[in-house]
């Protein structure tokens, strides 16, 4: 016998009490495997993480991780020292 309940919520408040359930819903399923996007500059995602080492960075791999990838690339050979 489980214990059942009903949102009783005006319509432009019923999303948000949806959203939060469902997010909690979320975190005791998969716990310390959701998490935001590192490419906080361009981004506001969040990402439930697959892989097996809990390892996952981006929310893609094709946006946000190769933009990330790129720009660290640029970086690097930016301030690398020229070889003479």
């Amino acid at each position: 016998c489980g214990i059942s309940w009903e949102l009783a919520a005006p319509a432009d408040h019923a999303l948000g009490a949806r959203a939060a359930v469902a997010w909690d819903a979320l975190q005791r399923s998969a716990p310390g495997r959701i998490r935001s996007c590192e490419n906080t500059d361009e981004c506001s995602l969040f990402l439930i993480d697959h892989s097996k080492s809990n390892s996952a960075r981006w929310c893609s791999m094709a946006g946000c991780g190769n933009r990330m990838k790129a720009r660290r690339h640029y970086e690097r050979r930016k301030n690398a020292q020229p070889t003479t």
